[in-house]
């Protein structure tokens, strides 16, 4: 079974882009059998206030995630992003994403690879 873990910025292109076929979620989607994000996108996602006062928006954030596995942070993934962050001086955010795409041996997808790049180990596509 061949998968990705997605950075929340797939995941906004996708939810802000009115051709959902002509983005990087729609492609990866037909490539790719397991599509997996982080607890961490998942909560960025719901952080804003556009899903709490648009209903319909919830409701097509909702859908999305459906479709996605969620993979949950657990003390190994803490201790390698705490490894991540202060060896790479990443955001602690993206250093949590960084070490669940090291955790579970999966390509990292991200729309900004810039601080990800510095991640050694790390498959980005």
């Amino acid at each position: 079974m061949r998968g990705v873990l997605l950075d929340t910025s797939i995941l906004i292109e996708f939810l802000r882009r009115e051709d959902k076929l002509l983005t990087k979620l729609y492609r990866l989607s037909k490539d790719y059998q397991t599509l997996s994000i982080s607890i961490i996108s998942h909560t960025e996602l719901y952080a804003g206030e556009s899903p709490w006062k648009n209903r319909e928006m919830r409701r097509n954030l909702e859908s999305l995630l459906s479709n996605l596995t969620i993979i949950a942070l657990t003390l190994e993934i803490s201790k390698e992003a705490g490894r991540l962050r202060a060896l790479n001086n990443l955001p602690t955010i993206d250093a949590i994403i960084a070490a669940t795409a090291l955790s579970e041996n999966l390509p990292l997808v991200t729309l900004n690879s810039k601080d990800f790049k510095r991640v050694k180990k790390l498959k980005l596509l």
